[in-house]
């Protein structure tokens, strides 16, 4: 088999892999919120109104979890009925929207926080701490280029706003939430 098939096999290979590992992550932390009667997305909605400086609108939440605003937006009017978050329109300018926790949202992920940690150690706990680095440095590269890819010509530095550089302030904001 030629080269070019091979490293396309392997690029394949890695594409599907990847994927499916995202899928089943995602549904083992769907999994892990569940009791808490939250999904996975909301989990991470409420994650990145703990994370972002407010006031936390809908585009910086999208923004944060790299999703476009108008799934944001119905992920949101989902929890808005859940009584997970609501939205108050109180900055300078009417038309924006701020979303905020409401005390049954922050219950839940409070509760849910512990859980999504035990899931994390649990999922990486086969993988040394040079195995992790190396895996982080090789994700940091396809999701530079993923970037790249739908930003022609951009600088995706300046759109990267939040990249795994800002785990260390994640990680002090939630340790609040995780026994010691």
């Amino acid at each position: 088999m030629p080269k070019e098939l091979k490293d396309e096999g392997q690029s394949l290979k890695a594409f599907m892999l990847l994927h499916r590992t995202r899928d089943l992550l995602f549904r083992c932390q769907d999994r892990a919120v569940a009791e808490f009667g939250l999904t996975a997305e909301q989990y991470s909605v409420l994650l990145a109104i703990e994370y972002l400086d407010d006031p936390v609108r809908a585009t910086d939440i999208g923004r944060w979890m790299e999703r476009k605003v108008n799934s944001i937006s119905m992920i949101v009017d989902r929890m808005v009925k859940a009584g997970l978050v609501e939205r108050i329109r109180d900055l300078p300018d009417r038309r924006a929207v701020r979303v905020v926790f409401t005390s049954k949202g922050k219950r839940a992920f409070e509760l849910a926080t512990p859980e999504v940690w035990k899931l994390i150690d649990e999922m990486f706990s086969p993988l040394p701490h040079e195995e992790k680095r190396t895996l982080i440095r090789l994700l940091e590269t396809l999701r530079e280029r993923a970037l790249k890819h739908l930003n022609p010509g951009t600088d995706v530095r300046a759109i990267a706003t939040y990249g795994t550089d800002d785990a260390s302030r994640l990680l002090k904001r939630m340790r609040r939430y995780t026994p010691q």
